[in-house]
């Protein structure tokens, strides 16, 4: 599980730093690149919970 550990805190920041360049575009005003940081963040969002449920099963696997 060492290794989801490290998998997670890393997209977890990936997702932060998108957020953070969300936050910036939006006060800058440059409303039409957000469209591209939301898909971003999104596709980072789904490869995390792809990844929890993988290595939740490996764990399980592991267990047994």
């Amino acid at each position: 599980m060492r290794m989801a550990w490290w998998i997670f805190i890393s997209l977890i920041a990936v997702q932060i730093i998108l957020v953070q360049y969300m936050v910036e575009e939006f006060l800058a005003g440059h409303f039409e690149t957000l469209y591209y940081y939301v898909i971003a963040l999104g596709f980072m969002f789904v490869t995390t919970i792809i990844s929890y449920i993988f290595f939740r099963r490996v764990d399980r696997v592991m267990d047994q």
